[in-house]
């Protein structure tokens, strides 16, 4: 799919001024061309122009269109199952949903809260809504006004959609609702661990950027080092992607206490859960190749499952669990200002103040405060 055939799906007909609103690309990609893939480049493209709201026609089309032809089996949830071979030792997980908003901010009408604007929902039940598009050196972005990309999760799908056509064997977890908190996986970690009984690793395509195999998931080991390592080692030999102990959590963070090594693996987007957010065509292709040449019945597994081994507290966990206590400390103690926290966070994330607090009365936080912490 072209970038034109891509912007003649779009609703809307308003041109994105990208001047405005985003400054240009900040991400160089990883290599000059795109590598051939089992399943075509056009096919990730086409997934990032669906607006996957939870539940929504788009993501009921992705469903439809991408992943039941394999013939996947849905449990009562609604998370879907591919297994390639028989008895496979290892899953890879993605998610279908993403954080676009059941909102839409770019249509107003006046309420009754003064001069504040109210957004008019968008009628996602119906609809099958996409977005345009836009490509620039092998970097994907997104040339329309919305939430976000979407290439969190959207290429994580296409990646496992590229392992199955390959027939890599493994147990293909396509989990619902991991942007609601991991409610599909933490179903299917409560509710079907049988599923689960041959499994010893498992790797989740949902972190950002080009470097990181993550050993750590909201400060608790969820995988051995040596395991990441040697994953690390098969998607570059020559370093650059190393294991980490950054990792914020996705949806195999809930099976931590059942499955030896659990992972989340660098896919190549950047400024996820943003208008700014952008995929690096050239290492999802690269990515996809390595996995596939990856020997599993090789991978070693070290890690006691459940054994959690909180190395060290991250700061996102004590924001999350005692924000007014953070807030104090950041207002009384280090004479941190409201307008100050804003300014640095609206540099961080290449934007300005009142973009900070629109999306802050927007009741969703679209930009990481610190991307180091994000998946």
């Amino acid at each position: 799919m072209t970038k034109s055939m891509i912007q003649a799906t779009t609703k809307s007909n308003t041109k994105f001024n990208r001047t405005t609103y985003k400054t240009p690309m900040h991400n160089d990609p990883a290599f000059d061309d795109i590598e051939e893939t089992p399943v075509k480049i056009d096919a990730l493209l086409d997934i990032l122009s669906l607006v996957r709201v939870s539940n929504s026609a788009a993501e009921e089309y992705l469903i439809d269109h991408y992943i039941v032809p394999h013939n996947p089996e849905q449990d009562t949830y609604g998370n879907l199952f591919v297994t390639v071979g028989e008895n496979p030792s290892v899953a890879f997980t993605a998610h279908t949903d993403t954080v676009h908003s059941a909102y839409d901010f770019n249509r107003y009408y006046v309420g009754k809260k003064g001069n504040k604007k109210v957004p008019t929902p968008r009628d996602v039940a119906n609809n099958l809504e996409r977005q345009a598009i836009g490509i620039r050196n092998n970097v994907a972005y997104l040339d329309s006004e919305n939430d976000c990309l979407g290439a969190d999760d959207g290429t994580g799908v296409w990646i496992m959609l590229n392992l199955i056509k390959a027939k890599v064997p493994g147990l293909y977890c396509f989990y619902r609702d991991e942007e609601s908190g991991r409610v599909g996986s933490e179903w299917s970690a409560q509710h079907d661990k049988e599923r689960y009984a041959g499994i010893d690793m498992m790797l989740s395509f949902d972190r950002k950027g080009t470097t990181d195999v993550i050993t750590h998931q909201m400060g608790a080991r969820c995988c051995s080092e040596l395991f990441a390592e040697h994953i690390s080692k098969a998607i570059d030999p020559d370093g650059h992607v190393a294991p980490d102990d950054g990792g914020s959590f996705t949806d195999s963070f809930s099976f931590i206490d059942m499955i030896p090594e659990c992972t989340n693996i660098c896919v190549g987007y950047y400024r996820q859960h943003t208008a700014f957010e952008e995929q690096d065509l050239t290492w999802a292709a690269y990515l996809v190749n390595r996995l596939i040449a990856i020997d599993w019945n090789i991978v070693p597994v070290a890690r006691e499952p459940g054994k959690l081994n909180n190395e060290h507290l991250a700061i996102v966990d004590l924001v999350t669990e005692f924000p007014d206590d953070v807030a104090e400390i950041l207002e009384t103690h280090l004479g941190l200002t409201t307008l100050e926290l804003a300014t640095m966070i609206a540099e961080l994330n290449f934007c300005t103040t009142d973009d900070v607090e629109r999306l802050v009365e927007k009741g969703n936080q679209m930009f990481p405060i610190y991307e180091d912490w994000a998946k």
